[in-house]
């Protein structure tokens, strides 16, 4: 029996298509089968004028010229509508976000709060899923470096809560990103000290902060913590937006806040390009419009040379350096058909712009990049970004422009260049949900990923139970489940439980009836798929998480942020899962399931005790600190006592009188422990008697005869105290 597991290569990388897309797709289908059939019937009619030497009508004429019409309004169409279904709202990026701003906010001991705008502003998915990293990397900074301590705040006569705004703008060409903060802003003086300390800059060197910022290694900390500190944030933001030929800016308000801008040229549908296409010798080249500045017939005596540079033209009254077009993409030099003419087309990269001999301008057209693989290129052939068919059947090549004007003036390649413009010709295929795989407190890499699986395996003592999941998991899979049920099961999960980690969020701070609702139908039907899927560890955990949030619910377990850890990792624990099924079926996480289980024995031992009778036979529990409060008293020469106080009914609120009994006992010694506890009392929970674990240093007799004297100030109907060493340690508690 083969051990390969068949489902171990399927992606779940998947999109949520609107209704009303797949609606207009099937439209144009329609319009492509009629256009189709008059195109058909349109060749027979020509077949026969052909044959029978029949000149063409004019309704013939009046035919073609509609099948054209409708096939460039047909392509417009499909080229529109493959863009708005790879679209996507930023504010599902955005929700991303609220869990580690939380986070980095309790460990640095700051009040935080994340507020968005323009989360229904639509984006590609490929930007939605490469801006996830680096603007992480931003709200750290902001986190870390930005804002003040809640003190600080006050000082500088702010609010304690410092603010991060995350923005989204449309705009027509181009979409804006803003990250904004309150915070102190940036001390450009120090900034630059700091930059030549570390050798950035020489000593009277002043260039822009942004270049600064940017500089890869460069950190405004001595000291690299787990927040920030390595140098790599505005660099991995830099090397993002220059992979979308976007651009970077600043604002920056000493004291008073920072801002970050990110502009993002709008993305084009995948490898759809209107190009113009120019000829070099036999080749035939595509050009993308948006980069060609201007098509120049010049005569030889309007090109230049000199001393410092080897061919230039002048365009506008600026010189352009001139290149041959096909010596720049590794082929042999182009031929002029006209020696008197020499057809030149100015082009523009990222940075700078330059003009190319070439020898024919063919008309502009729309077309298609088929991508060509990376290890198909040498160094002389950089920036060939695919192969195109041009109409005619004909094959050319589309030319990456920033990476061909890069080389041209001699300038560095970044990593991703000289294979194809990552903005106009490549798809990437990471998907969101592999960026967000457990919403943590950092979002981790496939490699980090991997790592803590690795951790789970290394439990040797977890293997068997981890190889009777995955056995039920194979039969369920292959008796009752096909390859498509189960992808579409992980990305209902995926999905829903992206969605519990906003809602849980939102709970934190507002325990709304539709939200709490809302949570619980999401846990239920995460617990339910699981099920289906044969995993019975993290159906445990999201019945386990069910049940806490039950408790919190009935008032029985307040929502504290160390209760919303546990159920924001328990969450993190299950979207794990889903990102490794079916390969690797996870096993269950003891750790967690502590946490787990040491909230509900909190739950248990803070249920109020009001029952005399109940009182008397409960045993005091001692955490570490009240034991070594404990041993002091004994220490010097005090007396463990258990004291059992009754009240008379009716006089005046038990809570109220209990409170001043213990008061009273403080004179006389030192109370440990009582029950019901401090707590319970001063929030009313108390009934006719109350038990004390204390130390004193009266004898019994004298502790007795204390007590009779001031106990009908106190409605004490009864009591007795009793030296004990009865009590037990409570072994999970912490000093």
């Amino acid at each position: 029996m083969s051990d390969a597991n068949p489902h171990q290569n399927r992606g779940v990388d998947r999109m949520l298509v609107r209704i009303e897309h797949l609606d207009k797709l099937l439209n144009l289908a329609g319009e492509v089968i009629i256009t189709s059939s008059t195109l058909h019937e349109l060749q027979r009619d020509m077949v026969d004028a052909v044959t029978n030497h029949r000149p063409m009508t004019e309704g013939d004429l009046q035919i073609i010229k509609s099948a054209d019409e409708s096939s460039a309004r047909i392509s417009q169409d499909l080229h529109d509508l493959v863009m708005a279904i790879r679209m996507v709202e930023i504010g599902e990026t955005f929700k991303l976000f609220r869990r580690p701003v939380r986070d980095l906010a309790r460990n640095l001991k700051k009040d935080i709060e994340l507020k968005f705008e323009g989360d229904k502003v639509l984006v590609d998915k490929a930007l939605a899923e490469r801006l996830v990293e680096p603007v992480l990397h931003m709200l750290r900074n902001a986190a870390d470096h930005g804002l003040e301590t809640p003190i600080e705040r006050l000082h500088a006569g702010k609010n304690e809560t410092g603010i991060i705004l995350l923005r989204a703008i449309e705009h027509e060409h181009e979409t804006e990103i803003i990250i904004s903060d309150d915070g102190r802003g940036i001390d450009e003086e120090k900034i630059y000290e700091r930059a030549r300390k570390q050798g950035y800059l020489r000593p009277n060197e002043h260039p822009d902060l942004l270049h600064i910022l940017c500089a890869s290694g460069f950190s405004t900390k001595e000291r690299a913590t787990d927040t920030s500190g390595r140098g790599v944030g505005l660099d991995l933001v830099s090397t993002m937006v220059a992979e979308f030929s976007g651009t970077i800016s600043l604002e920056n308000v000493p004291k008073q806040g920072f801002t970050i801008r990110l502009n993002i040229p709008k993305l084009k549908a995948v490898n759809i390009i209107d190009a113009l296409i120019v000829r070099c010798n036999d080749t035939l080249y595509a050009l993308s419009i948006d980069q060609v500045v201007s098509l120049q017939g010049l005569k030889l005596d309007q090109i230049q040379a000199s001393m410092d540079r080897d061919r230039f033209i002048k365009y506008l009254g600026t010189p352009i350096p001139l290149f041959d077009l096909s010596e720049l993409l590794g082929s042999e030099t182009t031929r002029l058909d006209n020696p008197e003419v020499v057809p030149v087309v100015i082009i523009e990269g990222k940075k700078d712009t330059i003009a190319c001999i070439v020898s024919e301008f063919l008309a502009p057209s729309k077309l298609v990049n088929v991508p060509l693989a990376k290890d198909m290129f040498n160094q002389e052939a950089l920036g060939i970004a695919g192969t195109c068919i041009i109409s005619g059947g004909r094959v050319g090549m589309t030319v990456d422009i920033n990476t061909t004007v890069a080389k041209a003036v001699g300038a560095p390649l970044g990593p991703d260049e000289g294979h194809g413009d990552a903005a106009s010709f490549s798809d990437d295929s990471q998907t969101h949900e592999e960026v967000a795989v457990a919403f943590g407190t950092s979002i981790p890499t496939s490699t980090a990923v991997r790592h803590t699986q690795d951790e789970l395996v290394a439990k040797s003592k977890l293997s068997a139970q981890r190889d009777r999941i995955a056995a039920r998991m194979e039969e369920t899979s292959q008796k009752d489940l096909s390859d498509t049920d189960i992808t579409d099961l992980l990305t209902e999960l995926s999905r829903g439980l992206m969605e519990l980690q906003d809602v849980l969020l939102s709970l934190e701070n507002d325990k709304d009836s539709e939200l709490m609702k809302e949570a619980f139908r999401r846990l239920h039907a995460a617990k339910g798929n699981f099920t289906m899927l044969g995993v019975t560890a993290s159906a445990n955990l999201a019945h386990k998480l069910e049940t806490l949030l039950d408790h919190v619910r009935k008032d029985q377990i307040e929502m504290s942020q160390e209760l919303m850890d546990t159920m924001l990792d328990g969450v993190s624990e299950l979207n794990l899962a889903t990102k490794t099924l079916p390969k690797s079926v996870p096993a269950d996480n003891e750790a967690l399931l502590e946490r787990i289980e040491a909230t509900m024995r909190t739950l248990d031992k803070d249920e109020t005790i009001t029952d005399p009778d109940q009182l008397l036979g409960t045993t005091f529990t001692l955490v570490p600190t009240v034991e070594l409060q404990l041993l002091g008293a004994l220490k010097q020469g005090s007396q463990a006592y258990e004291t059992f106080i009754r009240f008379k009914p009716g006089r005046q609120a038990e809570f109220l009188i209990a409170y001043l009994t213990l008061r009273k006992l403080c004179y006389h010694g030192t109370i440990l422990s009582t029950l019901p506890s401090i707590a319970d009392i001063e929030n009313g929970h108390c009934g006719l008697a109350i038990k004390v674990l204390w130390a004193s240093p009266l004898k019994p007799d004298e502790l007795k005869n204390a007590i009779d004297r001031w106990a009908p100030l106190f409605n004490i109907a009864e009591h007795q105290s009793l030296p004990t060493t009865v009590f037990r340690y409570d072994a999970n508690a912490e000093i």
